[in-house]
């Protein structure tokens, strides 16, 4: 079945279809024009939609809600309530694989107008902070944005693209990494990929374990670069990395990363409720830091050979449950298994594998005692909103990625609220 693409009703077109409504009464009609409008209680009761007019209107109830027919599917899209909102927030079962996301008339006419809007911006200066509450419901119901998505002009070239953004008057660099699975007629996944200390972008995206599992399904990819904190960062000061504590950079890599994903959703088609973070070691520690300070941006993430620290910990307030899993081998002799400090003189006190998956159960509400699930792994599974907190543990284990065979199947079970 071909998709309706999104109509955005300016309020100047709202103003007209609202006038037009006025003149032909709450009993229907049609203009003379080229748009016809008509009024009914439910949008059951205007019947089929009308294939020959892809461009009838009708307005359901006494908010006057406008409704739209495509002439391709035969199926009503509603357009945005009578303050003239540009889209709709649907149910899953309104969600839809192509350039926009149509409604079936039968399921969506008990929709409540959204009073939620997003937001993004192009602008690589902008502050790109955002907040979200926390929600009831759970964050692994769907795979799905509940939403209209419009990936039109969002195609894009299949291979590995240098990009950059300035925040706070800083060029910060990354690469976009567009598999030949990605049509631009969808909304996919992304995955923010962060690398280890004194690594880059480029080494992580040949090290990870994610991309040969998110290429096939399509997913964009993001390899962001660290930057070095220079003088007073001990013997890591000198090596690129992330600004997670007391150690590696003295730049907002939450600014850096918030701007970056806004920029690359102005490129290719993206499911806002579907951005993951994960990372080795240091990037383990940021993906760790995106949990705590960004959950309203990432559904899930996953984490391998490092834990959060006490400085960033004891700051770390997640506005919503967010599900976790990392990856941890007990011979670790970069990032002890057992935690305590750093040892490279960087500041930087590790909370240890066992406490840091006690902290992320304890910030997500977990009940109960830990299990043990398929993969082997420690879970708590009765948490907050549906989230889980899962801990693998590799008896023997050196300082390794995390498992993706493991961790991109937990990752995309998961969706913002």
């Amino acid at each position: 079945m071909k998709h309706v693409k999104p109509i955005v009703l300016s309020s100047s077109l709202f103003l007209a279809l609202s006038a037009l409504l006025v003149s032909c009464g709450d009993d229907g009609g049609s203009s003379s024009g080229p748009v016809g409008a008509r009024r009914v209680a439910t949008v059951d009761d205007a019947g089929p939609c009308n294939a020959k007019n892809d461009e009838e209107t009708i307005f359901v109830g006494e908010e006057k809600e406008p409704w739209w027919c495509d002439a391709s599917t035969g199926t009503w899209t509603r357009l945005g309530g009578d303050e003239g909102d540009s889209s709709e927030e649907l149910s899953s079962e309104g969600a839809s694989s192509g350039k926009g996301s149509s409604v079936n008339k039968s399921s969506s006419s008990s929709k409540k107008k959204s009073s939620s809007s997003s937001s993004s911006s192009s602008s690589s200066s902008s502050s790109s902070s955002s907040s979200s509450s926390s929600s009831s419901s759970s964050s692994s119901s769907s795979s799905s944005y509940n939403g209209i998505i419009d990936c039109s002009g969002k195609t894009y070239a299949s291979g590995d693209h240098n990009m950059s953004v300035t925040v706070d008057g800083k060029k910060r660099t990354f690469i976009m990494h567009v598999p030949s699975a990605y049509k631009g007629d969808a909304p996919v996944p992304l995955v923010v990929d962060y690398h280890p200390i004194g690594g880059s972008g480029q080494q992580q995206m040949n090290g990870t374990t994610y991309k040969a599992l998110t290429d096939p399904e399509g997913v964009i990819s993001l390899y962001p670069d660290g930057t070095a904190k220079g003088s007073g960062g001990g013997a890591m000061g000198s090596m690129p990395g992330w600004n997670v504590g007391p150690c590696c950079s003295n730049d907002d890599d939450v600014k850096f990363t918030r701007t970056m994903v806004d920029f690359v959703k102005e490129k290719v088609c993206i499911d806002p409720k579907r951005i993951y973070a994960t990372g080795f070691s240091m990037g383990s520690g940021m993906a760790l830091h995106a949990a705590c300070f960004m959950s309203d941006l990432f559904a899930a993430v996953s984490a391998g050979g490092m834990d959060l620290n006490r400085t960033n910990s004891a700051q770390c307030n997640p506005v919503r449950p967010i599900s976790v899993i990392a990856f941890r081998g007990t011979a670790d002799n970069v990032c002890r298994y057992e935690g305590g400090d750093s040892g490279f003189n960087d500041g930087l006190n590790f909370l240890g594998a066992q406490s840091n998956f006690q902290f992320w159960a304890e910030r997500n509400g977990c009940e109960g005692v830990a299990t043990t699930n398929a993969d082997g792994c420690q879970e708590y599974s009765n948490c907050r909103d549906g989230v889980k907190v899962v801990l693998c543990t590799k008896q023997s284990g050196g300082h390794e990625q995390p498992n993706g065979n493991v961790g991109w199947p937990f990752l995309k079970q998961f969706t913002l609220p």
